[in-house]
């Protein structure tokens, strides 16, 4: 059975297993969400219980992981707003281009996360609307756009963007473009919400444990302080120190996050699942939550697997392998490109500009060493990651998600089949200990992924671009088991 007909196969038998759990649950049949309790706060809606807030001096710490809502949700404001969103503007083709006049610039704007009913309490609630809907931050002239906001590379057709959080306070239209400004909209932070949002956008992850991981993860926790503000016990990843540290911070009132302690764990840190990462890939601390960052962080990992696969296309040409396998690697390095082009242009409609990987030199490797790292990025991590993919098809709130992925998830598949064939070539040319080495490669791969899997997952992304939480994700990559972890022979047969 030819390989990829095969992964189709086992990842149709997952997914229907999936998605009829997850019907069950949205039926009365259990599971779901956790509630938030109750707290005080506009959350976009004038006045009205959104936040998860806590008792004042709590001294015990609780799960960080029992709220369910966005910042924007869960946010509070003094006065009451009425409603927010995050909005993104573009404008300016890329030079060398056409002259446009400055009243022809091709802008856009897009919306993201959104929470409460905008113009709400206006005195003309359409005309408010319609407001907003016209409201621009971008300068008329590309000049002026490029110096106040800088040119970023065209993924989505143009050179300048803006992103912001826009709301309506009565026939008030305000914008918080900075974080610095986010933060003193949501002052004082009294809801897990920001608090929450504060420790993701300063860099560390929030953390749901698993207890089916093989190593289980406890919950990320929240205390409210005496003083105000909350304590938090999170985890900050660095890939190029390639360390893990449990960190206790303070988000005081003001949003301001001060580290209080750290320890190191002497573990590797999570990475988000989306193609082939290179050897020397560097993605040190970035901002974890929202749709934004969520998709940011996709579009460097796919573009840094474009040079993964250009790097393994000369590795292999040079050992002689054959051409029809590196007509392949190719074509993948080329969809990478498609890739990393869909998943910057979503990262942008939510308001968040991609930044180009980071990769160090790499040396040439021993035929051991590339079969190693096609085992742990390939066999693994990116068969895991194409499933993830054709859920996202189905699950995906966002249609340019559910668009993108579609195009996407084949293509990853067949990159997926591709790093297992490229093994079926290798494999035979090293001695059984070497081929033991590579099948441990994959134990400690899939244990590293089973582990990485039980980070929380925001709900706004859950809900936009339709990846698993960390239950479903754990079943998903049980279901994988027998595969990744049987080796070649019952692939190929």
């Amino acid at each position: 059975m030819p390989t990829e007909t095969r992964l189709r196969r086992t990842f149709s038998d997952v997914l229907t297993t999936i998605l009829a759990t997850a019907a069950c649950a949205a039926c009365g049949g259990g599971g779901g969400d956790l509630p938030s309790s109750g707290g005080t706060s506009s959350g976009g809606s004038s006045g009205t219980s959104s936040g998860t807030s806590g008792t004042p001096g709590t001294t015990t710490y609780a799960s960080a992981c029992t709220t369910q809502k966005t910042f924007l949700e869960g946010l509070t404001t003094t006065p009451p707003i009425d409603g927010a969103v995050v909005r993104t503007e573009a404008a300016y083709p890329p030079l060398p281009a056409p002259a446009v006049d400055d009243g022809d610039d091709l802008w856009t704007s897009t919306q993201g996360d959104a929470a409460g009913s905008l113009c709400a309490t206006a005195s003309d609630k359409a005309a408010c609307l319609d407001k907003v809907a016209n409201y621009r931050v971008l300068p008329p002239t590309r000049a002026e756009c490029n110096a106040q906001y800088g040119s970023v590379a065209p993924y989505d057709g143009r050179t300048c963007t803006a992103s912001y959080v826009l709301y309506t306070r009565g026939d008030e239209i305000g914008v918080a473009r900075s974080q610095g400004e986010q933060r003193a909209l949501a002052a004082p932070f009294d809801t897990l919400e920001e608090a929450r949002w504060a420790a993701t956008t300063a860099g560390y992850s929030i953390v749901c444990g698993q207890g089916s991981a093989p190593k289980p993860v406890p919950d990320s926790e929240f205390r409210v302080a005496a003083g105000g503000g909350f304590d938090m016990k999170v985890r900050e990843e660095k890939n190029c120190g390639k360390t893990t540290y449990d960190v206790t911070i303070h988000v005081d009132a003001n949003g301001n996050v001060t580290e209080l302690s750290r320890t190191d764990l002497g573990e590797e840190p999570s990475c988000m699942v989306a193609g082939r990462r290179p050897e020397g890939l560097c993605l040190d601390r970035e901002p974890r939550g929202g749709v934004g960052p969520h998709f940011a962080a996709m579009a460097t990992l796919e573009a840094a697997s474009v040079v993964a696969f250009r790097r393994l296309h000369r590795q292999l040409a040079a050992r002689g392998a054959p051409g029809e396998l590196l007509a392949r690697v190719r074509r993948a390095a080329r969809d990478e490109v498609r890739h990393a082009r869909r998943a910057a242009a979503l990262a942008r409609k939510y308001g968040v500009t991609p930044r180009r990987p980071e990769i160090l030199p790499a040396s040439v490797p021993t035929l051991l060493e590339i079969a190693l790292e096609n085992a742990r990025e390939g066999c693994v991590r990116e068969t895991y990651g194409a499933l993830v993919a054709h859920l996202q098809v189905e699950r995906a709130a966002d249609p340019d998600v559910r668009a993108a992925m579609a195009a996407i998830a084949g293509e990853e598949t067949a990159h997926a089949a591709l790093s297992w064939d490229v093994a079926a070539w290798i494999e035979p040319q090293l001695t059984a200990a070497e081929r033991a080495r590579v099948a441990a490669e994959r134990q400690d791969a899939f244990t590293t992924l089973a582990r990485e899997l039980a980070v929380a997952v925001e709900p706004s992304v859950r809900r936009a671009a339709g990846v698993p939480a960390p239950d479903e994700a754990a079943r998903m990559l049980d279901g994988l088991a027998p595969l990744m972890l049987a080796g070649l022979v019952p692939l190929a047969a």
